[in-house]
């Protein structure tokens, strides 16, 4: 992908660089760039029903990453394509899986193709039927769990030679159905549609259930991925598929030209900057998404618009499926100009083209941003990515050096397949499957099962050469969260006892301890009651003006390292960590000038203990700081660690989370339960996020700590025991070899801050 500096006149650019609210810091533009053609289709593709089908599409070339990804497949070779939103990577694995099914067209499943939800594999089926409609004989069928009963039984009974679905129904359907497990065990082919959005936790879910399949089926499968650009897109698919693969890169593939610009508020909040350039980009009628990284920030940018008089639509994970359907539905048919959404829409789902994304904040990569975007200037018309940087360290970094960001490459995509949260729940549904062989374990997954049966989940079998799943496992399995974390899970219940979300441990803690005001769905809740399972709300008025963020302390109650390394005369350690994290009260906000308006401190203490993974940084102290020197100086190490972790290994700030102690002592681990393999990349690249950090705190200008530089607005005491001046002395020491006077970090001690 190839980004000029764009001169140019164009009416929503020249509006913008007109507008004094905000700074135009940069305006680049992304030229066309469709991915290379490649042979006619006959010169790939054997059959004459399926290249007559093709051209009836209007196909008579493929690209040259398809032509490679048909060979490959062909060949029975795992592969891997890469390649930008709309470029034809479905037909890129499709037409080889269908060739092969059209020599034997029985009934019977001859492919899985697995989408992230169930909404983009029902969005997905139409695609799909498109093609395969036009072979006699040859049917795809979605199963998944909306799939009514009755079409159920036509399914197990008449199976479709291609079985859409998503990994939760395999992960339930392989434990608990003996005609699941046979329907899928003739499958040859198995496809992960838009695989990168398998990272973290449940990346670490999707590997198992795929080693699961493989148990259950007659024979080894031809793996298929497809992903948007991610930097290690070999790596990456050898941990999902527990084998190498081919990949084949695409090019960027845009079809449009896309104009990027950067903004930086000067008169307005950075939120409020999002909802005027959402109402900017609606009164041009501009078909416009708005991404954040939060619920939070997308449930403000609904209310600032509110404000403005525009309509804006919420799509967020929490929110009832019904409602993030309705939501689709209506950006596809045009009812909907205007939805602020999470990372839920950067999948492919069909929502239409977009004519304008706008990021409330850069995003925690480049990979992403390229997601985020992909779904605009794809059918010929010219589209535009509006960024607003934030007083946020990232966002001044971007502001000073935009060339940087636009030069990036692609970061690698983090998955933790040691996740023992995620193995004890993936090996408990694996002896449910089937009995599982002791032999096929390897000796991580052998301790884990070791600590299964001394739990009672599993029993030995077969003079203890398998282990099965007792009743106590099935009950074990029914109460974990599934794939989509390894938090427990809160149900959010208005006053009148209507369901109306979920949240996750341990961001439920910090979101819905009592007097919190939560966010949800367009309206403003006050938390009135907050369980293990359970927290109660009540609405507020529609416009209620205040939002709350959690005071919170946390603390490691033990760590085993697992690797370790000497950095610039530094030891590092990666390895397990046990947290226990405590709400004690909470600070009220303006919430559209993010003003600090009080303090409250709880009747109780909330509290939320976790094991997860991390990296512990042992740093000199200095003698003549003193303990609340140095204490300022380590905390705000770990801030600006953990910001400047964004663009190093792609994580966002909610990703991680930090603890440190005055005697140089800092912790930044995984924010899942279990670890999400973000911690473990921040390991292997310190001396990258050490050099950004130092940057950041070298440009900033600030008396001694602000926004742009140490402030987190995660912070659990509200930024308060920070230095930027000493934070940047002791790294410039540290990076210069200078340690002369400081003294080496021996035992923990002192209060944690975070």
């Amino acid at each position: 992908m190839a980004f000029e500096e764009f001169h140019g006149s164009d009416e929503l650019i020249d509006e913008l660089r007109r507008d004094e609210g905000h700074r135009t810091v940069k305006v680049y533009v992304e030229k066309p760039a469709p991915p290379e053609l490649g042979p006619p289709v006959e010169e790939v593709v054997s059959s004459a029903v399926l290249v007559e089908a093709l051209r009836k599409r209007g196909i008579s070339n493929l690209y040259r990453f398809q032509a490679e990804a048909v060979k490959s497949i062909k060949a029975g070779v795992n592969t891997f394509i890469v390649a930008g939103t709309g470029t034809g990577k479905t037909e890129a694995f499709l037409i080889p899986i269908l060739e092969d099914v059209m020599q034997d067209p029985a009934p019977r499943v001859r492919a899985i193709l697995v989408y992230p939800t169930k909404a983009l594999a029902r969005d997905q089926v139409a695609r799909v039927n498109s093609l395969v409609n036009l072979l006699f004989g040859v049917r795809a069928l979605i199963l998944d769990g909306d799939t009514e009963e009755k079409e159920r039984r036509v399914i197990y009974s008449f199976p479709p030679q291609i079985l859409l679905t998503n990994p939760d129904m395999l992960h339930y359907g392989l434990m608990r159905s003996q005609e699941f497990r046979k329907l899928c065990s003739t499958a040859e082919y198995v496809v992960l549609d838009d695989a990168h959005a398998y990272s973290g936790v449940l990346g670490a879910h999707v590997s198992y259930v795929l080693k699961r399949l493989k148990r259950i089926m007659d024979a080894e499968p031809t793996f298929i991925g497809t992903s948007a650009t991610i930097g290690n897109p070999g790596e990456f698919a050898q941990s999902l598929f527990g084998s190498e693969v081919n990949v084949i890169h695409a090019g960027s593939g845009r079809r449009s030209p896309v104009i990027h610009a950067m903004l930086k508020p000067v008169a307005r909040s950075r939120l409020a900057e999002v909802a005027a350039l959402i109402a900017t980009c609606v009164k041009k009628g501009l078909k416009t998404v708005a991404f954040a990284d939060s619920h939070r920030a997308v449930e403000l940018i609904f209310r600032l618009c509110q404000r403005l008089g525009v309509d804006v639509y919420v799509h967020r994970a929490g929110l009832l499926p019904g409602q993030r359907r309705e939501v689709e539905e209506g950006l596809r048919s045009g009812r909907i100009m205007a939805v602020a959404a999470t990372p839920t829409l950067e999948l492919g789902i069909d929502i239409g083209d977009l004519d304008c994304v706008i990021l409330a904040n850069i995003p925690p990569s480049f990979s992403k941003y390229m997601q985020r975007t992909g779904r605009c200037g794809r059918r010929g018309r010219k589209a535009y990515v509006l960024t607003v940087l934030g007083d946020d360290p990232i966002g001044q970094y971007y502001a000073n050096f935009p060339e940087e960001f636009f030069g990036k490459e692609p970061e690698p995509v983090a998955i933790e397949t040691r996740n023992e949260e995620v193995a004890k729940v993936q090996l408990t549904a694996a002896a449910a499957d089937l009995p599982l062989r002791v032999d096929e374990l390897d000796t991580f997954e052998r301790k884990i099962v070791d600590e299964l049966l001394e739990g009672g989940l599993l029993r030995t079998v077969r003079g203890g050469r398998y282990v099965r799943c007792t009743p106590a496992g099935s009950r074990y399995l029914r109460r974990s969260p599934g794939l989509r974390g390894t938090g427990d899970i809160v149900r959010i219940y208005d006053v009148k006892g209507k369901l109306i979300g979920f949240r996750e441990m341990p961001a439920a803690l910090k979101e819905l301890f009592p007097g919190g005001v939560y966010l949800h769905g367009g309206k403003a809740y006050l938390s009135i009651e907050l369980s293990p399972a359970r927290a109660v709300v009540t609405e507020l008025p529609p416009h209620y003006g205040l939002v709350t963020s959690a005071l919170y302390y946390s603390a490691p109650e033990s760590f085993s390292p697992e690797i370790s390394r000497e950095m610039l005369g530094l030891s590092i350690e990666y390895g397990k960590l046990s947290v226990r994290e405590v709400v004690y009260g909470y600070v009220a906000k303006d919430f559209e000038s993010g003003a600090t308006l009080s303090e409250t401190v709880l009747e109780r203490e909330y509290a939320y203990g976790f094991a997860t993974r991390g990296v512990l940084l042992r740093f000199p102290v200095n003698p003549a700081w003193g303990l609340i020197g140095n204490a300022e100086a380590f905390h705000a190490i770990e801030h600006v660690l953990i910001a400047s972790a964004q663009t190093i290994v792609g994580a966002s700030l909610t990703d991680l989370g930090g603890i440190s102690f005055p005697t140089g002592h800092v912790f930044i681990y995984d924010s899942y339960p279990g670890g999400s393999g973000c911690s473990k990349l921040l390991f292997r690249r310190l001396e990258d996020s050490l050099s950004k950090a130092l940057r950041i705190l070298r440009l900033c200008d600030c008396e001694d700590g602000c926004p742009k530089c140490v402030y987190s607005p995660y912070c659990g005491n509200n930024n308060k025991v920070l230095s930027r001046r000493k934070a940047l002395e002791m790294l410039e020491q540290v990076s210069g070899g200078r340690l002369a006077g400081l003294i080496p970090a021996e035992a923990i001690g002192g209060s944690p801050i975070v």
